[in-house]
């Protein structure tokens, strides 16, 4: 349990890593280290037999031209003293060497060489009929004569013998083999198992080029195998300590750097994994507290790194946060304001349609945002009339609702006498009372469309005025459909203006339909407007005998299917009115 809740905290995640990967590499280098230096050792083993060749090759070169400069003439060269003398010396250094001096012609010259020869000396290893010996050849012109000295030193166990005894070396097989078949033996599992394991009781192969003598190619021969003598090694490293200070100075050196560079390494580790988990306990305890809704924590910035960096994008994080959170707030008072004014407006609309003998009104408005700048009103008259106010205030929102509200309240006002009809001001007093009343009400250059009419079912004459309103749609009872008058300018703009009051006879099955201009400027998927030619193919085909409140339900359908899918900018109000 100890060890799962280490391995959890994530500094000792970062010192366990280290110190794996620190062991690992110290285990890797050190196996690697062992394996350089007892290939080494085997191979300096091997090549103390190669270099002692290469010597005798070299120096027995020089024995061949004082015998040469002795034979003057084209005597028999078993009789000449310097020939003898020369043959028994090589031989008491090498046992089993011979020495040949000849007399040849030119004739005679040519067929006792190889055709690939054509020096007057040669010296090296050489594989005649497999057998491999050390030859010298030389050839000197004389007089009547060519003088030829051949030393033949064949590589037998003896020479080899002599040459181990000389370097403290056990030869452990002598007989040649040409290394492409020998390393096919040995394969590769038993080059790695003699080469780079230590204490490996596998030979070591001693290899030379030597010339074949018929064909004069370079062949690679092994010419025996040595077992390599690791207590000689540990005597000759064991004389080193005369010069210790060329040894052991930079042993220490060596060590010293990697301990420092452990312990630096160590202290590193230390230090990153204490800015890691303190940064992180930072951000996770304040995580905590923006989780709990607390967007005014903020970490204290103390190193400019990348870790620096996540701690400062993290403060910003909670400083936008605690803005929004502002915001948020602030819109979601403003949207229960915006809401309590939408649920206060729906109260100022009429709450049911006055009852008029012979004819029904109706009349419905959909905001484009949450509260309306249009307006729509009845005023009752008597049960044989009544009136219609349908008006559209510039602007949207809720600046274009608190006008709309004024205007109602001052509309109102004008008709608090509507039980005394003598006292009712005709539909033109009235927009020009209201006009009057509003102007400078709205600010600069706010202003407001209106229509008022009003209708009496006993004569079946509508009395209206159009303030710059939308034109009001006049359908027959045959169906055609007519636009009504555009009329005067909008309420609010100039005191003195004066409207025109219009008349028109509404008679059985007749319809009047008022609407305000977010109707025609309604846009469709493709951004076409609704239109008023539309607007009047859709009256055309209203059902006959329809009540105001159906064919109100069947406009705002049409609308509704006509803009599906796209944000109307425009708040829409219809009222209709319909003649039994």
């Amino acid at each position: 349990m100890k060890l799962g809740t280490f391995w959890t905290t994530l500094r000792w995640k970062i010192l366990i890593l280290f110190s794996l990967s620190s062991v690992v590499s110290v285990i890797t280098v050190t196996c690697f280290s062992i394996a350089v230096v007892n290939v080494l050792i085997r191979r300096e083993s091997a090549y103390l037999i190669e270099e002692r060749i290469k010597v005798i090759v070299e120096s027995r070169k020089g024995l061949v031209d004082p015998v040469l400069d002795k034979m003057q003439g084209c005597q028999y060269a078993s009789d000449s003293v310097a020939s003898t003398a020369f043959t028994e010396q090589l031989n008491a250094a090498w046992p089993g060497s011979q020495s040949i001096v000849t007399i040849l012609s030119t004739n005679a010259l040519n067929n006792a060489r190889p055709v690939w020869f054509d020096a007057p000396s040669f010296a090296g290893v050489v594989e005649d009929r497999d057998s491999l010996e050390i030859r010298f050849m030389r050839t000197a012109k004389r007089k009547d004569c060519f003088v030829r000295i051949l030393v033949r030193i064949p590589l037998g166990e003896s020479f080899l013998r002599q040459l181990s005894n000389a370097s403290g070396l056990e030869i452990v097989n002598s007989k040649p083999v040409l290394l492409r078949p020998y390393r096919s033996d040995e394969g590769i599992a038993g080059e790695i198992k003699a080469n780079f394991m230590p204490g490996s009781s596998r030979p070591v192969p001693v290899v030379v080029v030597a010339r074949n003598w018929e064909t004069g190619a370079s062949e690679s021969w092994v010419i025996c195998q040595i077992r390599p003598s690791y207590a000689r090694t540990i005597e000759d490293l064991s004389r080193m300590g005369l010069r210790r200070a060329s040894w052991v100075s930079p042993l220490i050196t060596i060590a010293f750097a990697l301990g420092l560079a452990y312990t630096c390494g160590l202290w590193f580790s230390l230090r990153l994994s204490k800015r890691i988990v303190t940064v992180i306990d930072a951000l996770s305890h304040a995580a905590h507290l923006v989780g709990m809704g607390d967007f005014s924590i903020r970490i204290p910035l103390t190193e400019h790194d990348q870790l620096g960096s996540l701690v400062a994008s993290f403060n910003a994080m909670t400083s936008h946060l605690d803005t929004q959170y502002e915001q948020e707030n602030q819109r979601i008072a403003l949207e229960r304001d915006m809401s309590l004014a939408h649920e206060v407006q729906q109260y100022l609309y009429p709450r049911s349609a006055p009852v008029v003998s012979g004819a029904t009104v109706w009349g419905s408005t959909t905001p484009a945002r949450i509260v309306s700048g249009d307006l729509y009103d009845f005023f009752s008259c008597s049960s044989s009339s009544v009136g219609l106010l349908c008006a559209d205030v510039s602007g949207k929102g809720m600046s274009a609702a608190l006008m709309m509200a004024h205007l109602q309240a001052v509309a109102h006002g004008r008709m608090l006498a509507l039980n005394q009809p003598s006292a009712r001001p005709s539909p033109s007093s009235f927009a020009a009372l209201l006009n009057r009343d509003l102007c400078g009400r709205f600010g600069d250059n706010r202003y407001a469309t209106m229509f008022y009419g009003e209708y009496d079912s006993c004569s079946g004459l509508l009395r209206y005025v159009n303030a710059g309103h939308c034109r009001p749609i006049f359908l027959s009872e045959a169906g055609e459909v007519t636009a009504l008058p555009n009329g005067d300018l909008p309420i609010g703009l100039f005191a003195d203006a004066l409207y025109q009051e219009f008349q028109l006879t509404v008679s059985k099955g007749c319809t009047i339909v008022v609407y305000s201009d977010g109707l025609i400027d309604a846009l469709n998927a493709n951004g076409e407007e609704f239109g008023e030619e539309r607007l009047g193919d859709c009256c055309r085909s209203l059902p006959k005998g329809a009540t105001a409140q159906e064919i109100c339900a069947h406009l705002s359908q049409y609308l509704a299917e006509w803009s599906a899918g796209v944000e109307q900018f425009d708040d829409t109000t219809i009222l209709v009115l319909t003649v039994d």
